[in-house]
């Protein structure tokens, strides 16, 4: 994986016109990313962060679902308090 791999020297990527950006070939290979590879993009305090968007594998399905099975369903209360905050967010907008 990249995070056990030495970390690259300072590299610039270059973004276009139309949004495109792109990356070094040593930093492509580093993360073994190729043409078609999918990122996930975020902007975390400032900073964008991508990472390459790896399917789910059974087992980590199967892990999820018998976690979200293991939780309380929510109560009458629960869904008050959402709809609540909704209501909030909702008219703070307009």
């Amino acid at each position: 994986s990249i995070s056990s791999q030495r970390y690259s020297s300072h590299m610039n990527a270059i973004l276009t016109a139309d949004g495109k950006l792109a990356l070094p070939e040593e930093l492509r290979h580093d993360a073994h990313l190729n043409p078609g590879d999918k990122l996930e993009v975020q902007v975390y305090n400032g900073t964008i962060v991508l990472r390459k968007h790896l399917p789910l594998s059974p087992e980590q399905c199967r892990a999820l679902l018998e976690q979200s099975r293991s939780q309380s369903k929510p109560t009458a209360h629960d869904e008050a308090v959402v709809e609540e905050t909704i209501r909030e967010v909702r008219s703070r907008r307009r």
